[in-house]
């Protein structure tokens, strides 16, 4: 409730994910649309970002911090592109919101190359030759940091997959179709159920939302702890074998994202996504014998993910560089792309630029 109010309060374009407010602010910042433009990225918009997904977390939301970084990172960008422009105009500042964006990726996964393909796949798909060199040296540097404050890391650890046959591939097709629709359904409803009880609210009815946001999440602890938090933890257990998913695991996952992202804090998707992959490829594996569910559970990740995103390279680029299993590569690009095409069937438009489109309208 606190992490909410402080959004709603404070800062609400800092609720949520944080990824629509800088594609909206890439848009706005092209078309010289200075009044929406300071509203979406700045000191305050990161500071209580900084505060109010740090809540949500430490609350057992289960959101991810990529989201809330990418914004952040953006934001302290785009300060440094208003100071450099006094001196030289040379780099506009929609580059340096894109470089800023791929940096805060980076340094949230430790995945330098997908923060690079996601400032192109999903925020630089018209401006990859004039970005290319301040996005190379953004993520570089992010990623150095990173590095020297943590140590260096796999994010997923190193999942045993064993070696990948061609009989996996009608496995990489049915996990491919499944989790893009639930990917895909998962943004759908949520900008449904978000317009439908938040959308020209008054305060109370907010709170009211928030606290049965809050009360469902509690609830689904009961049902599963693991509904609480991103869901690295068990992610890792999954991967490594440890445990197996059910279709318990699934729905609690799915609605524990949906009722910590309606509750209007901010928090990423991400990290939610490859949570509900994993326990949606884990259990697809439990009906499927002689195949390693390590595998499974990759291909729900990376399925799952591109399903919300609609950014399939961005998918299974983050995870290799989260798992390091090169040898799975050719079959996540199948995953991935199956996910495209079957999340298709909810519009074509991901729910980031649903979402930013929202973002638009109502600060117009």
């Amino acid at each position: 409730l606190t992490g909410w109010f402080l959004v709603y309060r404070y800062a609400p374009q800092s609720s949520g994910s944080g990824i629509p407010q800088i594609m909206a602010a890439i848009e706005v910042e092209e078309k010289k649309d200075s009044k929406i433009f300071h509203k979406l990225l700045g000191l305050r918009v990161a500071l209580f970002k900084i505060f109010s997904s740090l809540l949500c977390i430490l609350g057992g939301g289960a959101v991810g911090r990529e989201g809330p970084t990418l914004q952040i990172s953006a934001s302290i960008f785009y300060l440094f592109g208003q100071r450099f422009q006094r001196y030289s105009k040379i780099i506009s500042l929609d580059l340096w919101i894109l470089a800023g964006s791929a940096a805060g990726l980076a340094a949230a996964f430790n995945t330098p190359l997908g923060g690079i393909i996601y400032g192109i796949e999903e925020l630089a798909r018209k401006h990859f030759n004039k970005i290319k060199t301040i996005l190379l040296w953004s993520v570089v540097i992010s990623g150095l940091v990173s590095q020297w404050l943590v140590g260096s890391y796999l994010y997923l650890g190193y999942p045993k997959i064993g070696p990948i046959q061609f009989n996996e591939i009608p496995a990489a097709f049915l996990v491919g179709i499944l989790g893009g629709i639930v990917g895909a359904a998962f943004g759908h409803y949520l900008l449904i159920f978000q317009e439908k009880f938040r959308k020209n609210k008054t305060t109370f009815q907010l709170i009211l939302v928030t606290l049965l946001s809050s009360a469902l999440m509690i609830g689904l602890y009961f049902i599963d702890h693991r509904a609480f938090g991103p869901g690295n933890h068990f992610m890792a257990e999954i991967l490594s074998g440890e445990t197996a998913a059910n279709i318990q695991l699934v729905v609690v996952r799915f609605f524990s994202a949906f009722f910590s992202y309606l509750s209007g804090c901010a928090g990423g998707i991400f990290a939610p996504s490859l949570a509900l992959g994993a326990s949606l490829g884990s259990w697809i594996a439990t009906f499927w014998q002689g195949l390693n569910p390590t595998i499974f559970a990759l291909f729900g990740m990376t399925a799952v993910l591109t399903g919300v995103t609609r950014a399939p390279v961005t998918s299974f680029v983050l995870i290799l560089e989260m798992t390091d299993r090169h040898n799975a590569i050719f079959f996540m690009m199948v995953t991935a792309m199956v996910a495209l095409a079957s999340s298709q069937i909810f519009g074509h438009e991901s729910f980031y630029e649903k979402t930013k489109k929202k973002f638009l309208v109502t600060q117009q």
